[in-house]
């Protein structure tokens, strides 16, 4: 009988242990380095509108803000 992960015994998935795991380390950094680890989940998102091969409008979906290009 092939031996089993404690991750898969607990019924978790790889990428759920993976996020446990890395909560954890963040957690335990000091509040300096910890404050740039929490930038890494920060996500910038825009939406572009093409028109004949052309960026006619971007919609920054943070904001809300739309510009013309």
């Amino acid at each position: 009988m092939a031996a089993v992960a404690a991750w898969k015994k607990a019924g978790f998935t790889i990428n759920k242990y993976f996020a446990i795991a890395a909560r954890t380390v963040e957690r335990s950094l000091k509040p300096d380095i910890r404050k740039e680890a929490d930038r890494r989940y920060e996500t910038e998102l825009k939406v572009q509108t093409l028109n004949d091969g052309e960026v006619t409008k971007i919609v920054d979906l943070n904001t809300g803000k739309e510009t013309t290009a």
